[in-house]
């Protein structure tokens, strides 16, 4: 910890008025565009902007390609760092408290959004769908195939990660000094199940509820050959990208993947029949017809014990539809530069259909 000497009145204000600025400038910004309506949840600021239920034409059989934009630039953090240490001399450690007590992070935000909506129907194939996948925490890297970057990475066993050193090459300067660069992840879903039941004392509840969201997680793997015909390579002289890790080099770490059934060569995904609870982002509410926005936050700094499981906040956990495993931060503050989170929808069981509009995910990084 910074520790300060001759600590006098006049620098509390000074404190107290550098952070009410980065308030002031964080607002200014956030409020300089248009946006939806706003519901303010317990934790404050959430966006949840109201929809209408729309007209709903036969499914789109191409959805459109997740989209990566910054809310907050790491050159934004920068330009604001910088005004706060010349306007008054200030060292770098008690900037970077200023910035962080205010949650002026750099932002990155994926989406993916579909015409009218997509069906993932259980006790079929296809009931584990791909959604998306973030672009790598914190770099500078655009896929060279955008056909591999839309749809779920091969089921290969990651088997060397990147090491730092070479992902810092590629990440967006400054690199963070902070054990826990990674403070906030955020998922926005628009989605239903089918409607209907059986079970009509759960209609309207979160129990019993068998379509849901998980968060996976994937890697760059090193020991990745690239053949002359890889998509990579064909696209690799009209590609923006500046970097050597190739698309194709993208491993799954969470879903894991297995040896294929019986005897067959190369591998498979795991996906387990009921939601994991380290997993689990969200379930849709129980036979419920009417299209529902799910705003989810996960926290570096969350701290809910889910092996207390008759805890008030484990129940709220619970009762909301989400995994009583996601409170604890675990999943945040394990994250790497490089990494690129993804979702995937699932439903299970004959007569259950996740019915999705919309998914985004947001991640905020210090630095």
């Amino acid at each position: 910890m910074f520790l300060f000497n001759n600590f006098d009145l006049d620098f509390v204000a000074t404190y107290s008025l550098l952070l009410i600025a980065v308030l002031s400038f964080r607002f200014i910004y956030n409020t300089r565009a248009p946006r939806a309506p706003i519901m303010i949840n317990r934790r404050g600021g959430a966006r949840i902007p109201f929809r209408r239920n729309p007209l709903v034409p036969p499914p789109d059989p191409h959805p459109p390609t997740p989209t990566t934009s910054y809310e907050v630039s790491p050159e934004d953090v920068t330009q604001v760092k910088d005004i706060l240490a010349k306007s008054r001399n200030l060292p770098p450690e008690l900037v970077d408290m200023i910035i962080d007590r205010a949650e002026y992070w750099a932002c990155a935000t994926t989406s993916i959004n579909y015409p009218s909506h997509i069906s993932v129907r259980g006790g079929r194939p296809g009931e584990d769908q791909f959604l998306l996948r973030t672009a790598p925490l914190g770099l500078k890297w655009t896929p060279a195939s955008e056909d591999i970057w839309r749809v779920e990475s091969e089921p290969k066993q990651l088997e060397q990660e990147y090491p730092p050193p070479e992902l810092e090459k590629l990440v967006d300067p400054p690199m963070s000094t902070l054990e826990n660069p990674f403070r906030r992840v955020v998922f926005d879903i628009v989605s239903r199940d089918q409607g209907w039941s059986g079970h009509h004392t759960d209609h309207g509840t979160y129990r019993s509820s068998f379509t849901w969201f998980d968060a996976g997680l994937e890697r760059f793997d090193m020991n990745n050959n690239c053949s002359s015909t890889c998509p990579d390579q064909l696209n690799k002289g009209s590609s923006e990208s500046s970097s050597s890790i190739p698309t194709c080099a993208i491993r799954p770490v969470w879903p894991s993947v297995v040896p294929s059934d019986g005897g067959a060569p190369g591998m498979r995904y795991h996906h387990e029949t009921l939601p994991n609870e380290d997993h689990l982002i969200q379930r849709n509410k129980h036979a419920e017809k009417s299209w529902h926005h799910h705003h989810v936050e996960w926290s570096w700094d969350d701290n809910v014990d889910p092996s207390e499981t008759d805890s008030p906040a484990v129940r709220e956990l619970e009762n909301a539809g989400r995994g009583m495993g996601t409170g604890n931060g675990e999943f945040v503050r394990n994250l790497k530069y490089g990494d690129m989170i993804t979702v995937w929808g699932r439903a299970r069981f004959l007569g259950w259909s996740n019915n999705i509009q919309r998914v985004e995910v947001k991640v905020y990084w210090a630095f």
